[in-house]
């Protein structure tokens, strides 16, 4: 089993792969840095990750190659490494048979050159996140907030918590209603946070992100 440690550094970007790629920085609060991803599908990839709170830890681009089997000296790099609350740790492959990379990389032999390297690795097809646009718009809405400079505020959070105990439900726009007069300019950024830190449930799958959206406790 593959252990996270100090060898977990991300790969770094080559010159040319930074020319011809359309690179994405980011901070992440989980990790407590700044995150880069190519393309469009890695940086939605990982808001799935970074909002996701059953997962604990993740590095991007991992050091990590996949032998493609048969095809030798060929390899595909994972595009991220996650360890969930459990412990249990798995590679993440990003599957799009459109892009320059996974051309020549059909579904069988991706999965045999997976068995054959003994990781434990999950396949996130492109048609899965596409379908999860809805979803993966809001957290970029969402990201903002989560990534301000100023430290998160104890006394709302545990207000807004108090209040979703009391009411089960309450839209965005009551909750920022009734706690403006309190923490002016300040409860948007908490309800990010909260729903980033998976403290508080938002409806954020089928519509989009709006003052009508519902929140609640897990």
């Amino acid at each position: 089993m593959v252990e996270a440690g100090p060898q977990f550094n991300p790969r770094k970007i080559g010159g040319a792969e930074f020319r011809r790629s359309n690179v994405f920085v980011a901070w992440s609060a989980k990790s407590n840095r700044h995150v880069h991803l190519i393309g469009p599908s890695q940086y939605d990839a990982w808001l799935l990750i970074e909002f996701d709170p059953d997962i604990a830890w993740f590095c991007e681009r991992p050091p990590i190659f996949i032998d493609l089997l048969p095809l030798e000296g060929k390899r595909r790099a994972l595009d991220f490494w996650l360890k969930r609350q459990s412990g249990r740790q798995a590679g993440v492959v990003l599957y799009d048979i459109r892009s320059t990379r996974d051309k020549a990389l059909s579904p069988d032999l991706l999965k045999r050159s997976i068995e054959g390297s003994k990781l434990t690795c999950e396949v996130w097809q492109a048609a899965d996140l596409q379908s999860r646009a809805t979803y993966v718009r809001n957290l970029k809405q969402l990201q903002p907030f989560v990534a301000m400079e100023h430290s998160s505020d104890e006394e709302i959070e545990v207000a807004v918590v108090a209040h979703l105990k009391k009411v089960r439900t309450a839209s965005w726009s009551e909750l920022t209603r009734l706690f403006a007069s309190r923490f002016e300019g300040y409860v948007n950024t908490e309800l990010a946070r909260l729903i980033h830190r998976g403290l508080v449930k938002a409806d954020l799958y089928e519509h989009p992100l709006a003052s009508t959206t519902v929140l609640r406790l897990p």
